[in-house]
């Protein structure tokens, strides 16, 4: 995790001054903190998991809307109250492949790196229950709701007397979403529906660095290693409502999530002309983190063969809160900067689908934009993406559905002020349904 990074370069900052050696080395190798300005800021997607991967091939082929339209498994994550309108037992699950890649520039270093990942998604069960009136349907479902996957590469300009000065990052892992959902209809136009959450993932983050002198023997290698395991809980509640034959809203409310988290981090300098490792720092670290409230609001409309869906998205970022076990930590300027420059964010979705009836085909387009929460003056773009999809139509007790999303943003380092990181990311989404 990103935040624990910047807790731990501020360690080694005071290990190195108090060792000659250390500090020797520092000479040479620059501060972490200093020369990762692009990556404190990068922090915020990461530690806060506000960037939502999506968990449905049909909802992503439409900009990512879900809150007025998913009449299938995926409204246990989007909004659980349009499971209500779920008709037939169904067995859903799906398959997510992630290209990512990065470009840094400016400042005097630059370089990139991708990173590809294919991963199951989601697996779901949805179970209409006999009503004598209305509708009154269970999901369980497990979902794949934030991913940690990404690469970076930095290449600085060599110190003197030294040849190349490069640095590689790679963070894998992910959140999942273990529900359990209800809706059911109270009337003949409104609907309501729950979902609560276990939230289980993973962190895995690595650093290396290699200044490479003229010689082989002043080659230094910087290596640091977080693993953190996330455990956490949350709900989801939700509303529809037919405002005509036409026309439906959707209304979402997410619980602010708690999490726990166990880390273990790593930071060890090497040397060529050392017969061992400088261990600068090695231990664990457990904290809590709450998410603030998430407010959804959806329409979706469907004339003839067309769908139209527009969602939007509030939370107030500034109101996370983050505490370490060990009292000491809560103070640090790290922390402080995080929770000075956490903000408001507003996103939206929109997207279509056109059903081809004879042919069991329905083709889906949409855009949304998913806010980073943090100030403006580190974002040079926002997040912002295009989405395509189709979807099948197989004997009537099948389907199967595609996505493709492409977008990404741009970061701005505000030291020294003309540097930035690119990120560019291609999702495809494949998602299996079964009806019985």
């Amino acid at each position: 995790m990103k935040f624990a990074k910047s807790c731990l370069c501020g360690w080694w900052k005071a290990i190195c001054l108090g060792v000659f050696v250390i500090t020797a080395v520092a000479g040479v190798l620059p501060s972490h903190a200093s020369a990762q300005s692009l990556d404190s800021v990068a922090l915020f997607q990461e530690t806060l998991q506000s960037d939502f991967f999506g968990v449905d091939a049909r909802a992503m082929g439409m900009g990512n809307t879900g809150l007025a339209t998913s009449h299938d498994a995926s409204a246990i994550i989007y909004n659980p109250a349009s499971l209500a309108r779920v008709r037939r037992i169904e067995f859903r699950g799906g398959l997510s492949h992630l290209r990512t890649s990065n470009h840094t520039m400016g400042g005097g270093f630059f370089d990139g790196r991708d990173l590809t990942k294919t991963r199951i998604n989601a697996l779901s069960l949805t179970m209409p229950v006999p009503a004598y009136r209305g509708s009154l349907v269970f999901g369980f479902g497990l979902h794949r709701v934030n991913s940690f996957d990404r690469s970076t590469g930095l290449l600085y300009p060599p110190p003197v007397g030294y040849s190349s000065d490069r640095a590689r990052e790679l963070e894998t892992g992910g959140i999942w979403k273990w529900s359990v959902a209800g809706a059911l209809d109270i009337s003949p136009r409104l609907s309501v529906g729950l979902s609560t959450h276990l939230l289980t993932g993973s962190d895995a983050y690595r650093w290396n660095r290699v200044v490479k002198g003229d010689s082989p023997g002043q080659t230094i290698t910087e290596n640091q290693s977080i693993d953190i395991n996330y455990a956490g809980v949350s709900a989801t509640a939700g509303v529809t409502y037919a405002v005509s034959h036409e026309l439906t809203a959707g209304l979402s409310v997410e619980t602010p999530t708690w999490m726990q988290a166990e880390e273990r981090h790593s930071l060890v300098l090497d040397t060529a002309s050392s017969s061992f490792e400088w261990v600068l720092n090695d231990g664990t670290a457990n904290y809590t983190l709450t998410r603030p409230f998430s407010f959804g609001f959806g329409l979706s409309g469907e004339f003839n063969r067309l769908t139209l869906a527009g969602d939007l998205h509030y939370s107030d970022w500034s109101q996370l809160d983050i505490k370490y076990d060990d009292a000491s930590l809560n103070n640090t300027p790290e922390l402080q900067f995080i929770q000075d420059n956490l903000k408001e964010t507003f996103g939206w979705n929109l997207g279509a689908e056109y059903l081809f009836p004879a042919q069991g085909i329905n083709l889906r387009a949409g855009y949304f934009v998913d806010p980073l929460p943090i100030d403006s003056r580190f974002i040079e773009s926002q997040r912002k993406y295009l989405t395509l999809g189709v979807g099948l139509l197989i004997d009537r007790v099948m389907t199967l559905d595609l996505a493709y999303v492409y977008g990404g943003y741009k970061l701005r380092d505000t030291d020294p002020g003309n540097s930035f990181a690119e990120y560019r990311t291609r999702r495809v989404f494949v998602t299996f349904g079964y009806r019985i």
